[in-house]
């Protein structure tokens, strides 16, 4: 198997075993990258290549549940509303939004304008089947999006929708992924682009549907491997990829190819609350036996933050001072798992971690392993595919999961309704299926609200998660992209990009 070279500075307390070498295989294979594409045409600027890290789950909006699927989504189906970094909601294809009264006291009324634009040719009537099809298609979505209750078309260009609660949570969740307007199937004329070819675990090509910044033509090549990834740039045969901290000093990185910016997600480990044995006590000793600080400047070379809770701490400072809600600990952590309710048998017990397989969860999962065996854990890594990794977390099934949640929208509430709400168990978004009666309130407080401004209610579930630790609240890794020179290095035009 390939064997980072970023192993070679990890500390010895980091070490679980032998340092596996290059196969000949591998071998094998780097040396026909070297070679690959000799005598080659020069592509053309108007074709681009960007990597994906695993193949898409869906290309239905509905469906789309992992980051592959919604980088290649963003491309195809329109939105009726955005958000901006500021966490300003924004119209997009919408051009007018408009509140009015209800058909009754429970039951509101928005009407909603829609831009005519011939490149997208997007109608009132494509708008409202787009939202039936939300609340009314079985799955996690379906009970997201029950506040919706129906609508009518007025014109071509304007229809009203239906629904409950307060105006800000109806607008933010139309501004998700999972509500981009669906016109039909990813081969159609919709959006900037359409599905040409899809190719499982191999590529999908997207050709324009009009002329647009990026060119005539994407494709995007799955490239589980970043090393794979790094050849292939090199070569000339890749536009775009996302940058593994342990690929930073490879002697083909120039750094004037590299765009940083501080993370939009969270690594995290989410515990089985249906466990009870997993007690408040067992959670906390969790958290303060993981050395985080010592792992981003080792493993992750210090491109990344300790989360505040689960919070970037970049997002989390514009309301707290905090910035670590358990730092490492070894004796604390101790004397909590011995007041724990499972507490000595629990020691005898062996849980079972698992993550995805490739080389970067792998090193960082090692590590934490590492820290909860140190608290006198015993451990069970299970490295496993990203599908049944996520099929089997929604089913309930682990005790540990390294996981990660890249937040669909800008601010402190992307990061609870989906990961902490009692309605989004498993593949909802709560995948610790953690329930706590007070957050349940506070979502209610919010979802009901037409008030822009939220923050004393986030303030008050941060306070909550900290004492509940549902989750060993680990880091915000910062987002490293190798930047090929066909594709703008202007930092502004971020969002361009996957």
């Amino acid at each position: 198997m390939f064997y980072p070279r970023f192993l070679d500075s990890v500390s010895s307390r980091f070490q679980v075993g032998p340092k596996p070498t290059l196969t000949f295989s591998l071998a094998f294979l780097l040396l026909s990258l070297l070679f690959y594409g000799c005598g080659k045409a020069e592509r053309s600027p108007e074709k681009l290549v960007f990597s994906l890290p695993s193949d898409p789950i869906s290309l239905d909006p509905i469906r789309s549940t992992d980051l592959s699927s919604r980088i290649v989504l963003k491309y195809i189906y329109p939105r009726l509303f955005e958000i901006n970094g500021e966490g300003t909601i924004l119209p997009s294809l919408v051009r007018s939004y408009k509140l009015t009264e209800g058909p009754s006291s429970k039951i509101r009324r928005l009407i909603l304008e829609i831009r005519k634009d011939r490149k997208l040719n997007i109608s009132a009537q494509i708008v409202l089947g787009s939202l039936e099809r939300l609340r009314n298609t079985p799955g996690p979505r379906r009970s997201t999006y029950s506040f919706l209750k129906g609508g009518k078309v007025l014109s071509d260009s304007s229809l009203e929708i239906y629904f409950e609660g307060g105006l800000r949570e109806t607008l933010e969740k139309l501004s998700l992924p999972q509500a981009w307007i669906y016109c039909g199937p990813p081969e159609s004329v919709c959006g900037d682009f359409k599905l040409a070819e899809w190719k499982r675990n191999n590529h999908l090509r997207l050709i324009a549907n009009h002329p647009n910044d990026l060119g005539s033509e994407i494709l995007f090549r799955v490239l589980p491997q970043a090393s794979t990834g790094l050849y292939l740039y090199f070569k000339d045969e890749l536009d775009l990829m996302k940058l593994p901290v342990f690929l930073l000093k490879n002697s083909l990185v120039k750094d004037n190819h590299i765009s940083i910016r501080k993370g939009g997600g969270v690594q995290y480990i989410a515990i089985n609350a249906k466990e009870s044995c997993f007690d408040k006590n067992f959670r906390k000793a969790l958290n303060y036996s993981v050395d985080k600080r010592t792992i981003i400047r080792v493993l992750l070379e210090g491109k990344g933050e300790v989360s505040v809770g689960p919070f970037p701490k970049s997002l989390s400072d514009t309301w707290t001072s905090s910035e670590e809600m358990y730092p490492y600990d070894l004796a604390k952590a101790k004397e909590l798992l011995s007041k724990s309710v499972c507490y000595p048998k629990i020691l005898e017990r062996e849980l079972e971690f698992r993550m995805r397989g490739d080389e970067e969860n792998q090193a960082n999962g090692a590590a934490i392993v590492q820290n909860l065996k140190e608290l006198g854990l015993k451990i069970k890594i299970l490295p496993m595919e990203k599908a049944a990794l996520y099929k089997e977390n929604g089913e309930g099934k682990g005790d540990l999961t390294l996981l990660f949640w890249y937040a669909d929208l800008p601010g402190s509430f992307a990061f609870l309704d989906p990961l902490f709400a009692g309605d989004r168990f498993g593949n909802g978004g709560n995948r610790a299926f953690y329930s706590n009666p007070k957050m349940e309130k506070i979502f209610q407080e919010i979802r009901s609200t037409d008030k822009t401004d939220i923050s004393p209610q986030i303030k008050e579930a941060f306070s909550l998660l900290s004492d509940d630790a549902p989750w060993i609240f680990l880091w915000s890794p910062y987002e490293l992209y190798l930047v090929g020179d066909r594709l703008p290095k202007d930092p502004n035009r971020r969002s361009d990009l996957p």
